[in-house]
Parts: structure tokens; C-alpha cells; sequence
């Protein structure tokens, strides 16, 4: 069986069996063209690992089934990751893509009703939204336009607004963790965009550099909703 495309993927669609190059280290398409993106990818486990351990330290308030459910999608996007940069075709960057959409939706779910108060139906409303913009992106914006990034501009306008409604409230201290979450996120964005650009003078390119600024990113989000309180103040 060929591992980059199955009979029962290439059954499905072809398309989804087209290889993909997007980065600078791959240059063949061999299973170990890209050795150092693939690698990096344990920084996602390190991250989920260490969720857990604080989770395990903290109160039991902050335990819920969607908390430890973040925390397993992050070991999970290590995985995605990790399959899509030694395959390296179509069927298996979305293996590395859906993990991180279901994290950000989980996510924003976890923060509307727990920290903001959001009914029910107010947050379906606004994850629905979220995931339709972002897949719209993903599916229909060329893959040349911010080098398949595209997807990502929603969670940048998604933690700007985290931010804004945080620091609007008196006395909390989540703001300030969502804006390094958001630091962290432009720094990860900033070398994923660098990668095509710096492949003459740097083969390797930055794109490892996303997946260990991304893997600290959700480290940092998963601690907001462990150490912080439901409306959005630092627990004892």
C-alpha cells in the first residue's frame, strides 16, 4: 500500500492525494524530507503534557470534560502534524488542519459560557459562525495567498476581540494572558509567512518556528481557562 495515498483515500478523490509543497525544507517527496518540521511537532505533546500537570495541580472548579478534551486535541495536533510533514499530500494537511479548527471551536465555546455567560444558542451562533468563515477560507482562498494561511485570520480577529472584552472588565486578569496568547500567535503567523521568503539564505526555513510558538500558544490558552475563574479572575 502506498502510505501518501491509500486506495481508500484515492478512492474518495484523487485530488486528495496531491502532493503538497508549501514549505522550504521539502524538497523531495520523500517521507523524510521535512525532519525538522516533522520533529517539532513534539512540542505539542510537551504542551498537552504539561496542561495536564497543571491541571492536575490546580482546583477541581477548573476541571471540566471540555478542559481535558482541549488538552488531548493538542497531542492530537502533533500528531496531524507530524503525518502531514513526512506525507506531505492534500489528504493528510487536513489531518493536520482539523485538529487545530475543533480546538478553536471547542475553545471559544469553553471561553463564551464559562467566562462571558453566553446562552446555549447565542454560542452555537457564534461558533457556527466562526468555523464558516474559517472553512470558507481554507476551502475557497488560493493556497498562494498568505501561503495557505488564509484559515487563520478569523483566530487572529477572534483573540483581538478576547482581549478587547477581557480588558473592558474591571479587575480581570485574563485580558492580560489572552493579548500574550495573541503576541504569541502574530510571532507563530510571522514565520509561518517567512518561510517561502527566506528559503536562499536559510533552507531550513521558519516554519518550525510555528509549530513551537503554536504549541506554547495553546499551552497558554489551555492555562487561561485552568487558572482563571469564570469571570475571568485569577483563582487562589
Amino acid at each position: 500500500m502506498n502510505i501518501a495515498c491509500p486506495d481508500f483515500i484515492s478512492a474518495i478523490d484523487p485530488d486528495l492525494c496531491r502532493a503538497v509543497d508549501h514549505y522550504c525544507e521539502r524538497t523531495s517527496a520523500a517521507l523524510d524530507a521535512e525532519p525538522i518540521n516533522a520533529m517539532t511537532n513534539g512540542a505539542f505533546l510537551i504542551a498537552s503534557w504539561s496542561a495536564w500537570h497543571l491541571l492536575s495541580k490546580h482546583s477541581p472548579a477548573s476541571d471540566s470534560i471540555l478542559t481535558r478534551t482541549l488538552i488531548v486535541i493538542t497531542a492530537l495536533v502533533g500528531v496531524g502534524s507530524f503525518v502531514f510533514h513526512t506525507v506531505g499530500t492534500r489528504w493528510a494537511e487536513w489531518l493536520d488542519v482539523l485538529p487545530i479548527l475543533l480546538f478553536m471551536l471547542i475553545y471559544l465555546w469553553l471561553v463564551l459560557t464559562r467566562f462571558m455567560g453566553w446562552s446555549s444558542l447565542k454560542t452555537t451562533l457564534a461558533v457556527l459562525g466562526f468555523f464558516i468563515t474559517t472553512f470558507a477560507l481554507e476551502a475557497l482562498v488560493p493556497g498562494k495567498v498568505l501561503w495557505g494561511g488564509a484559515m487563520y485570520l478569523p483566530t487572529i480577529a477572534l483573540l483581538g476581540i478576547l482581549i478587547a472584552v477581557f480588558h473592558a472588565r474591571v479587575g480581570t486578569s485574563a485580558g492580560n494572558a489572552f493579548a500574550t496568547a495573541t503576541g504569541v500567535f502574530f510571532l507563530s503567523f510571522a514565520a509561518r509567512s517567512l518561510d517561502p521568503l527566506v528559503c536562499g539564505m536559510w533552507p531550513m526555513g521558519t516554519h518550525f518556528l510555528w509549530h513551537l510558538l503554536n504549541a506554547l500558544l495553546l499551552f497558554v490558552l489551555i492555562r487561561v481557562v485552568i487558572v482563571h475563574g469564570p469571570n475571568g479572575r485569577k483563582t487562589t
